[in-house]
């Protein structure tokens, strides 16, 4: 039995105390917090959810840094004993294990090629001109920092000028949990920051921001591989498959990213890394990627390629069943 994500976090104990004949194996997409963040929740609470994943025999992690926060909260919360790759709690033992996903170009450069994406390509491609293009896709979500973005990109005009009409900020924010009061002020607030930037610096000939909200996929893939530059600045993210899938798509674009994301693990050495809280430094990190000589842009995307490309999803999941 395996079982992904963190809704089904107390599902393994469940399965165990029912069928404790079954190998169960959980896999956690979204990062792990620290033990000094976990312990904010009530005691109850936090051992409930750690002892229902330690009732699994493998768990899955995207990054290196999530299964050790794991391991330490399992540690210092529960008094468990730290294994050899493996926490030891209440006479067993579950693997911890490090399974990070990329994406399997094939299928996604044969999608990207159909005519419905191509359309929305040449309509990108028409409006950028021989503009450069920072583009970014995602979720409207607290998580993603869009607003945080848009806030560097407009830092970007204000202090790097000889930008300006030479560059659009090409973003797509799909609409999320719309239901949710927050998530309505969020994405207004996103509307209101892209507004305020197109009316500051605006000309005649020119947009400094193009905002789709909008929950279309072709458009999506249209638009990371029409970027120069791709912007992924998360607060925190379990891995984040856009970064990896803009690098698939794009010819040479480089790569702004959030520290705080899976991704960074394996691709950051080729990446140019922010602090997603610091606009000003995203603001340079920004300004760097778009004055990047070729030869260096191409140096970084050939390794940023290989780090996308590893492990795709079949051997990712193959992977997770091994450890069982």
């Amino acid at each position: 039995m395996l079982a992904q994500d963190y809704h089904l976090t107390v599902l393994p104990a469940m399965l165990r105390a029912r069928r404790p004949d079954l190998r169960v194996g959980l896999f956690t997409h979204t990062p792990w917090s620290t033990a000094t963040d976990f312990a904010l929740l009530p005691a109850e609470i936090a051992n409930e959810l750690l002892v229902g994943m330690l009732g699994a025999d493998s768990l899955g992690f995207h990054s290196p840094r999530w299964a050790e926060d794991f391991i330490d909260c399992c540690v210092r919360i529960l008094g468990a004993e730290r294994g050899a790759g493996d926490v030891r709690y209440d006479g067993r033992s579950t693997a911890v294990r490090v399974h990070p996903l990329g994406v399997d170009p094939a299928p996604l450069l044969a999608r990207a090629a159909q005519p419905d994406v191509a359309a929305h390509r040449a309509a990108i491609d028409a409006m950028l001109g021989d503009r450069q293009a920072i583009v970014r896709v995602d979720r409207t979500e607290p998580s993603k920092n869009i607003a945080r973005g848009l806030s560097a990109y407009r830092d970007l005009l204000e202090r790097y000028p000889e930008h300006r009409e030479r560059v659009v900020h090409v973003a797509i924010a799909y609409p999320s949990r719309q239901d949710i009061a927050d998530y309505r002020h969020l994405a207004e607030e996103i509307e209101t920051l892209a507004g305020e930037i197109n009316d500051a610096f605006s000309t005649d000939t020119w947009t400094p921001v193009q905002l789709s909200v909008v929950n279309d996929y072709p458009e999506s893939l249209a638009t990371l591989a029409a970027g120069d530059v791709a912007l992924v600045n998360p607060i925190r993210d379990g891995m984040n498959l856009v970064a990896k899938e803009a690098t698939v798509l794009s010819d040479d674009g480089v790569l702004v990213l959030s520290r705080n994301a899976g991704a960074a693990d394996a691709m950051g050495e080729f990446a140019l890394l922010i602090d997603p809280f610091d606009i000003a430094g995203t603001a340079d990190a920004l300004h760097a990627a778009l004055v990047m000589p070729a030869a260096e842009r191409a140096r970084r995307h050939t390794g940023l390629l290989a780090a996308a490309t590893a492990h795709p999803p079949r051997e990712w999941l193959r992977q997770q069943l091994d450890a069982l």
